[in-house]
């Protein structure tokens, strides 16, 4: 291990550790050149980890599984806590916007993962400059096709941050459907873009999104696709085990997600990931694959969850 101070000031990779030994669950930092060859551990211990622009989140809980206290604390450049934030769920999701202004988190607050019948979450966008909860998604008004659209039973979750860093794209789930939606900090008016895109990711040149379509069948897996925003089709990547993650962009043309370890090479192969999400340590790994569908997936940082580029 090295000191935060020797790779903080350089191009990094920040990510949660699932080796399973006594630092599971606690921030690493990693260079992007050479990923895993230093390694450098923070005080910080999550779920879930964002940051960018100086501003980062922690999401975290306690033993109770959905019914803990889970909490959002958000961390400086330093990876020093600022703010904690009291929530309540499992924690699932979080994202920060480029300058560092604005942080989502998501969380269940009914069943333990994506792939259970009638889940519920609960997703909010903060002030990280001050800490404050701005508003919760389900409080947006939403549009489609020019029209209100409203629905008692709607989800929200998987909230990336576009390049003005006051928009942002999420995924709207209602009545066994899922919707890709652009929403606006400042107004909190959302719009459907599209169905079928669940944990969007927006690329750093926010022309294309990675996002997790839904396989045909009965039992719920993924696969990573990305859309081009332009045109708005999309294409799947050469990752064809069930991704179930919101990916990263190492840069335009890489998309990075976690598996579990032992994945092996066969579709639905990260049975156990569910169980993450019900507090249980599962160690994963990092991989990346080419984001134009080619190539093939290759594991870039053993041990590793919840990665994400960062640049001081």
């Amino acid at each position: 291990m090295v000191s935060v101070a020797s790779i903080r000031y350089r191009p990094f990779l920040l990510f949660r550790s699932t080796a399973l030994n006594k630092d599971y669950g606690t921030v690493e930092l990693t260079t992007v050149q050479g990923p895993g060859q230093e390694r450098a551990l923070t005080a910080l211990r999550c779920e879930r980890v964002a940051y960018a622009g100086g501003r980062g989140i922690c999401l975290s809980s306690g033993a109770g599984g959905l019914f803990s206290s889970t909490r959002a604390v958000v961390f400086d450049a330093d990876f020093k806590p600022l703010y904690t934030i009291p929530l309540q769920g499992y924690p699932s999701r979080t994202s920060v916007s480029r300058d560092g202004h604005y942080g989502a988190t998501t969380d269940f607050v009914g069943a333990d993962s994506y792939a259970t019948a009638g889940f519920s979450t609960r997703t909010f966008i903060f002030d990280l400059r001050t800490g404050r909860k701005l508003f919760d998604l389900e409080q947006m008004q939403v549009y489609r096709n020019g029209s209100r659209f409203e629905d008692a039973d709607f989800n929200f979750w998987g909230v990336t941050f576009a390049l003005d860093n006051t928009h942002f794209y999420a995924t709207l789930g209602s009545d066994n459907q899922t919707y890709l939606v652009e929403g606006d900090v400042a107004t909190e008016v959302a719009t459907v873009l599209r169905t079928g895109v669940e944990c969007p990711s927006l690329s750093p040149d926010g022309k294309e999104i990675a996002f997790k379509q839904r396989n045909p069948g009965s039992e719920v897996t993924w696969r990573l696709s990305v859309l081009d925003l332009a045109t708005m089709q999309a294409h799947p990547l050469a990752e064809t085990r069930d991704v179930d993650d919101q990916a990263a962009w190492l840069d335009n043309s890489t998309v990075a997600y976690g598996l579990a370890q032992g994945a092996g090479g066969s579709a639905g192969s990260t049975s156990g990931l569910s169980e993450m999400s019900a507090g249980a340590s599962i160690a994963t790994d990092t991989w990346e694959v080419p984001a134009d569908g080619g190539g093939h997936p290759r594991m870039l940082l053993a041990g590793a969850w919840s990665l994400v580029p960062a640049q001081s």
